[in-house]
Parts: structure tokens; sequence; C-alpha cells
């Protein structure tokens, strides 16, 4: 017994120590999430996103998928685990938050060339004048609702995208992995001004995000736009209320005001079918001072680059928050929408946070950006109370009411 107790006093006395950081465990399986069965025996690596991506090590898992990790630094902040499955890498993402132990699942699934279980929206175009320059933002939401499960890749199957040819620069052209903005590069196809991006588009939502600037000499810019898909909705914004927007064969239907953009919401465009969008006039604004340098930056460092794409992804992340939530169509669903802003935006400045820590993005972009977040945040917040004391007084109201009959 005196012995038990001697041991078990040096190791409390070595967990106590200080400086002394002890490692923990991740407990995983690989699974096939296409079968739903194990996935076998795989290679996991385990990259340490702070350096470069540098792969710290790399495992096998036993014949069920299993695998065991054994010592990671604790202080590490964010670990990626990495599964290379079929061509496709699948990525996730682990913090330990000083739990000894992560259980996690990485799944991974069978490819598929084919993309009629894909639907396509395009919830933000948004337009901008610089002087005589009009910039064009645009997010595509991809979503794959392949069953079973897939991933759509291949040789010539990749996202079909359409830029202009008489554009002056491409500021941006990125796709989300992790919520996170990774820029691509365009490849161009036999059709004037259809780009193919080659990417694997894994079950679940992608986002497509590119920025353009066209010549706005005359203060007038024809934009015509081909659908390489069907479309489910289009929210056409513009930052200047001033500027013009008509369409000679599109019902843009009734001009709402969203935070100061002015907005057009359109249902149902089918395939072939061209945004015919005619701007006119608007007050020139001077460019943003920190506005990216124009160019198209690839795959081959993604880590390096992304800076300047978060910046693009952040803000069209806000204008969207927006955009979602001025569409609420009574009290209670727009609490519901104020709460999924504001879960929204705290999982933002966490990720954002880690990319910081991480020293993918500097100290200015960090702080920059952080600010924003929580200032949206801060707002929100406001705007929730604000809903439930109306909600209180509601009540009591009706309550007394009741009462008085």
């Amino acid at each position: 017994m005196m012995h038990l107790l001697l041991a078990g006093c040096l190791g409390l006395a070595v967990v106590l120590l200080p400086g002394v950081a002890a490692g923990f465990e991740v407990h995983g399986t690989v699974v096939n999430g296409t079968t739903g069965q194990p996935a076998g025996s795989i290679k996991v690596k385990i990259v340490d996103p702070r350096h470069g991506m540098v792969t710290e090590d790399e495992i096998e898992t036993d014949s069920k998928g299993s695998f065991v990790i054994e010592d990671l630094d604790e202080k590490i902040s964010i670990y990626l685990l990495q599964v290379d499955y079929r061509g496709v890498t699948y990525t996730e993402l682990l913090r330990p938050n000083d739990e000894e132990h992560r259980h996690m699942q990485i799944n991974v699934y069978e490819t598929t060339p084919d993309w009629d279980d894909v639907r396509v929206s395009i919830p933000h175009l948004m337009t901008r004048r610089s002087h005589d320059t009009l910039s064009v933002d645009r997010i595509f939401t991809v979503s794959n609702n392949t069953d079973p499960p897939r991933t759509i890749v291949g040789e010539n199957v990749g996202f079909k995208i359409y830029l202009p040819e008489d554009r002056l620069r491409i500021s941006s052209l990125f796709v989300t992995s992790l919520g996170i903005p990774i820029t691509v590069d365009p490849k161009p196809t036999d059709t004037p001004g259809i780009y193919e991006i080659v990417y694997p588009f894994k079950p679940g939502q992608t986002r497509v995000g590119s920025s353009f600037d066209v010549a706005y000499a005359n203060e007038e810019y024809a934009y015509k736009e081909p659908l390489q898909y069907d479309i489910e909705e289009v929210v056409i914004l513009v930052e200047d209320p001033s500027m013009e927007v008509t369409s000679a064969t599109l019902d843009l239907g009734e001009e709402k005001e969203v935070r100061g953009l002015k907005g057009y919401h359109i249902e149902s465009l089918a395939k072939s079918t061209v945004i015919d969008l005619m701007f006119r006039g608007g007050e020139a604004q001077p460019a943003p001072s920190s506005s990216p340098s124009h160019q198209i930056v690839t795959l081959d460092d993604p880590v390096r680059n992304a800076s300047i794409i978060i910046i693009v992804g952040f803000t069209l992340l806000l204008v969207l928050l927006m955009v979602f939530g001025a569409r609420s169509p009574s009290r209670g669903a727009a609490a519901e929408v104020l709460a999924s802003r504001k879960d929204a935006l705290l999982n933002q400045i966490a990720r954002l946070d880690d990319l910081f820590e991480t020293g993918t993005v500097s100290a200015q972009l960090h702080r920059l950006k952080r600010s924003e977040l929580v200032n949206s945040l801060s707002r929100i917040i406001y705007e929730i109370e604000k809903t439930r004391s109306e909600k209180s007084k509601t009540a009591k109201k009706q309550k007394g009411a009741a009462h008085a009959r």
C-alpha cells in the first residue's frame, strides 16, 4: 500500500511541476461515408499548420479504420488530420482544448463525375463603383446532395464559372475549405468567358467566390452572365443606392434596402438563362486602403496567400448575414435568424483567432477583421436583447388585458 501511495504522490508531483506539459491522445476512426463502413487500413497525417503545413507524423489505421495518436503537444492550439482517399484529401480540424483525450471520426467518400444531384444558388452578387471601374463580387453556394454521399471529382467535371472577357482584372477566386477561403486557378474552357474550377466538391455545401473589375468609364456596364446550372436563387446587391439597376429580360422584383445596400431577389433561373443586368450611375467611391493586389493566386501554397482572400471571405460573410437576416418573415423567425447569426459570428471569430495563432493571418489583419466581427456581434446581441424585451412587454400587455376581462 505504501508503494502505491508513493507512486501516486510522485505521479501527482510530476503533473504539478511547472513547465511540464502532458501530451494528449486522439482516438479516431476513418469511415467511408458512402458505404457507412470503416475505411480499412489507411494512412492518417498529423499536420502542424503553424509552420507551413508541416507533417509531424503519419500513422496507419488498423483493418477497422481505427487509430490512436499519442503524445501530441497540448500547447499547440490546432492540428490538422489529413487522409488521402481516391485522390482526394480529407481534412479535419483538431483543437486540444486542454482535454487529455480526443475522439474523432474522419469521413472519406467514393467519387463520382455526376452533377445531377447538385443544387446551386447565388446568394451574393454585389457591385461597387470605384472611380472609373466597377467591381463585381459573387458567391455561389454549391450543395452536393448525392445519395449515397460521394465527392464530385474527375477530368473535365469541375465547377463552371463565368468571368467576362472584357474584365480588367480578377481580384480573387476561391473555394471554402473548413470555412476558410482557399484561392484557386480558373482553367479556360472551349467556350469564351467560361472557366472551370478543378476542385473536389465533397458532400454538403461548398462556397465558390469571385471578384473582378470591369471598365465603368461611361458610368454604365451591361452585365450578361450565361448560367451554367439551374440556379435556385440570386440575390443582387448594390453598394451605392443611387446606382440604377435594370434588366431587359428578368423580373428583378421589388427593390429592398439591406442596411444601406439596395437589393433584388430572383428565384428559379434555368440553366442557359442569361443574367442580363444594366448598371448605370452611382457615386465614385475611393478604393479601399486594404484592397488586395490584383492577381490570381494558385493552390501551390494556399497558406502563404490566404490573408488576401480571408479579407474578402469575412467581408462577404458579413454581407450574407445581413441579407439573410433582413428576409426573416416573422418575430419568431427573426429570433431564430438572430441566434443563427450570433453563432456564425462566434464561429468566425474563433476561426480567425485560430488563423492568427498559426501565423496564417498577420497581427494587423487579425485586429482589423476581429474588430469588424466583434462590432457586428455586438449589434446582433443588442437586437436579440431588444427582441426579448419587446416580447416580454407584449406578453405583459396580453396578461394585463386578460386580467382586465
